[in-house]
């Protein structure tokens, strides 16, 4: 069971018609485990200082739920050592400050792609930020019924309008710091559901580089219904059978439709650092692919080559599947508009790193 503070716990007993659907001792476990880190998250907040400085611009890596992101964030922390949420403390959110690191030698492999993930492996701050009670699309993880609920997660209007979830944010960026011994340099962060958040997270840190993913939209729409429904499976909170696919391919279009806003109104700012990076290029020539990312964003960016060789073994061992099969028709015109967002994206980033005559 995933670890859950009160906010979580309160979203989840509404409505109360879904609370109670739920076994007796599935209800018991869940309020208990909201107690212990409800508590255990206001004993990590105390330990830190009542005056800490602003957290600096992190480095942020978005794009689409499937494209790469995960694969650039471990590469991309290995080469420039900037410390990163691991995966114990974004598991872990509420009490991790509280305890101990885990030993780095124990790993599994994501279903999705085999991709050996650890206890001290970069990993996705969103887990962290959903246990804190942010509201979040992998809500749905825990209760798919309600799908629909959590369309505004993808709305970056709404993260704009609502932006009291970077609060709960800093909070877990300063609690990383704690247990990294005050690291002081940008945190790098990954998240796909940052992308929805992207202009409020800018409007918070303006001088935030940007490491945007690219990959086929078709292929990012199939590796999400599996994705989706692994996730599901493995965290429903019920027991019961699998998201009804038109649910989930409405959501998934809506997600498609999103990124791809957000990624016109990316390449459109004159003053923004970003950069594009296609998960093909990444997966043929990782080497070239990063160093032309840092070339972009942080000219004269030391590169740890070691750790680097250590990371490209073990994201190598990952697979990228290839899919086929009848498109929905929700999905058509969200995978179109997402692939004529990525083509203008790239004409952009010709032009903007194009050598001056």
């Amino acid at each position: 069971m995933l670890p859950i503070s009160q906010p979580l716990l309160t979203w989840l007993q509404q409505p109360p018609a879904a609370w109670s659907r739920l076994p007796l001792s599935t209800r018991a476990g869940l309020r208990w485990n909201s107690h212990w880190n409800t508590w255990n998250l206001r004993l990590s907040q105390g330990r830190l200082p009542a005056e800490r400085p602003p957290e600096p611009a992190p480095w942020l890596i978005l794009g689409a739920w499937r494209s790469g992101t995960t694969v650039m964030h471990e590469l991309l922390a290995a080469a420039t050592g900037l410390p990163t949420p691991e995966t114990w403390q974004c598991m872990s959110a509420c009490s991790f400050a509280l305890l101990g690191a885990p030993p780095r030698n124990v790993a599994i492999a994501r279903p999705m792609d085999g991709l050996q993930v650890g206890p001290r492996s970069p990993q996705e701050d969103e887990f962290a930020l959903l246990s804190m009670g942010v509201d979040s699309a992998y809500r749905a993880f825990l209760q798919p019924e309600r799908l629909g609920e959590l369309a505004h997660t993808l709305d970056g209007a709404h993260w704009l309008a609502e932006d009291r979830w970077l609060a709960s944010l800093e909070t877990f960026l300063a609690l990383c710091r704690l247990a990294q011994e005050g690291a002081t340099r940008p945190m790098l962060l990954k998240s796909p559901n940052h992308t929805f958040r992207l202009q409020s997270l800018l409007r918070r840190w303006p001088g935030a580089p940007i490491v945007w993913m690219l990959r086929d939209p078709t292929a990012v729409f199939h590796s999400n219904r599996k994705m989706w429904r692994q996730m599901i499976q493995t965290h429903r909170l019920d027991g019961q059978t699998a998201l009804p696919d038109a649910a989930l391919d409405d959501f998934l279009a809506r997600a498609l439709q999103q990124c791809a806003g957000q990624l016109r109104w990316l390449v459109r700012q004159p003053t923004v650092n970003w950069s594009l990076c296609a998960q093909e290029d990444l997966q043929q020539d990782p080497r070239g692919a990063l160093r032309q990312q840092l070339e972009r964003l942080a000219p004269g960016q030391p590169v740890d080559d070691a750790a680097l060789a250590q990371a490209l073994t073990r994201t190598g061992a990952g697979r990228i599947e290839r899919y086929a099969g009848e498109l929905p028709v929700a999905a058509r015109a969200a995978i179109d508009a997402l692939a004529a967002a990525q083509a203008e994206a790239l004409d952009a980033a010709a032009r903007r790193h194009a050598s001056p005559p």
